[in-house]
């Protein structure tokens, strides 16, 4: 080798030499770093508290709540509307001109029974009775001659053929049973006629408020044509849904009287009495209606809403309990031989201000938790601290009444 060719080479010998060194240097640091830090976090984990895994090791520490016994009649407040069950489309049986309309045959007013809402043209419905009534003389004119010359047949009959039994032909038998049918079909047209002369004149069927009319003077109807609305005020109703524990507390409902009150009206509370409840669920809604009789259904208008009050039958030895004892809408815990059980119970009220629920009487068996454990099991052990004094949320006199 050349000395020019030593002399290159000896300084990438010392750069390699020096990269590695760097390298080594690196990798010491690093794991030094690495070293001190588990060292520091083993001296954290042992100074630090250690939590102890008490599943199944320890029993859970529960408080008790004190009911308050009480005699409550629960209250359902609801909501419901104003319906008709009943409503009538006023159409004319005949056909003709109108020639008189009633004022109260307006929409809003009210009419009664038997009052006349409109009269269409009379004048060829009484022609047609008349007809009638001429069809009928005649043809009791025509029986009355066939009768006479039946009897004069007869009588021929005899004398010529005496012993022997007289021949219909000769009796005018057919002729006559022919003219009584003419007579009672001409009876029967008249009755038609005076029916149809009924019908020109339409009277309210009840006691009922008009909701559409579209009749005027003048104006020419067609039998079947509908000319307006009537809703019976007899079938105005209260429509309210409740829900299945709503009705559970007002069983049996039927007969049971509410206070409702008009919504958005300054008016004094009335009286409503329920009639019936529905068969079935509302499947989107899962809620059933009752259908209340109201007062003063003048007052009434279709559709209006209207909050409802009815108050079920007062329950004896009913339980106040704190709100926060009860586990999802109708469950409870208590105490039995240091294990805690569920009870389902049924809720009667509330009283939100003092964070009370009432509930229907029940077993409490040792005690009711005031506060259950957030993941309480049936049969789980737990320890009862030292009750609370009594306060306006936890205890009361027994014998409290509401």
């Amino acid at each position: 080798m050349e000395p020019h060719d030593q002399q290159s080479s000896s300084p990438q010998r010392r750069g390699l030499a020096t990269g590695l060194f760097q390298l080594v240097f690196v990798i010491a640091v690093i794991a030094a770093a690495l070293g001190l830090s588990r060292a520091l976090k083993g001296q954290v984990n042992e100074r630090a508290p250690q939590i102890a895994d008490l599943r199944g090791d320890a029993a859970i520490s529960v408080r008790l709540a004190d009911p308050i016994i009480v005699t409550y009649a629960p209250e359902v407040r609801v909501n419901g509307t104003i319906q008709a069950t009943a409503e009538v489309s006023v159409s004319p049986q005949v056909s003709g001109e109108i020639t008189f309309v009633s004022n109260a045959f307006r929409a809003g007013a009210e009419v009664q029974k038997g009052e006349k809402l409109f009269e269409i043209d009379r004048s060829d419905f009484l022609l047609a009775v008349e007809r009638a009534q001429s069809e009928i003389a005649a043809a009791q004119s025509d029986l009355q001659q066939l009768e006479a010359e039946a009897a004069i047949a007869v009588q021929e009959w005899q004398e010529l053929y005496p012993g022997r039994e007289v021949n219909e032909l000769a009796a005018r038998v057919p002729q006559i049973e022919a003219a009584k049918a003419r007579l009672a079909s001409a009876i029967a047209n008249k009755r038609t006629s005076e029916l149809s002369l009924k019908r020109t004149r339409v009277y309210a069927p009840l006691d009922s408020r008009v909701l559409a009319s579209s009749l005027d003077i003048g104006q020419i109807v067609a039998p079947g044509q509908a000319v307006g609305r009537l809703v019976a005020l007899e079938s105005i109703e209260l429509a309210v849904p409740v829900s299945s524990d709503q009705l559970a507390v007002l069983e049996p409902a039927i007969g049971r009287s509410a206070d409702y009150t008009r919504r958005g009206a300054n008016s004094s509370a009335r009286k409503a009495e329920i009639v019936r409840v529905d068969a079935s669920l509302d499947a989107r809604t899962r809620l059933s209606n009752l259908y209340l009789v109201p007062e003063a259904v003048n007052e009434l208008r279709i559709g209006d809403f209207v909050d409802v009050s009815i108050r079920s039958d007062a329950v004896q030895g009913a339980m106040k309990l704190p709100a926060t004892a009860l586990s999802g809408q109708s469950e409870v815990w208590v105490v039995e031989g240091e294990q805690l059980v569920g009870r389902t119970v049924r809720v009667l009220g509330e009283e939100p201000d003092q964070g009370l629920v009432i509930v229907a009487p029940f077993d409490p068996g040792d005690g009711i938790v005031a506060l259950p454990p957030l993941e309480a099991e049936a049969g789980q052990a737990v320890t009862v601290r030292a009750r609370p004094e009594r306060t306006a949320t936890t205890g009361g006199p027994a014998d409290a009444a509401q």
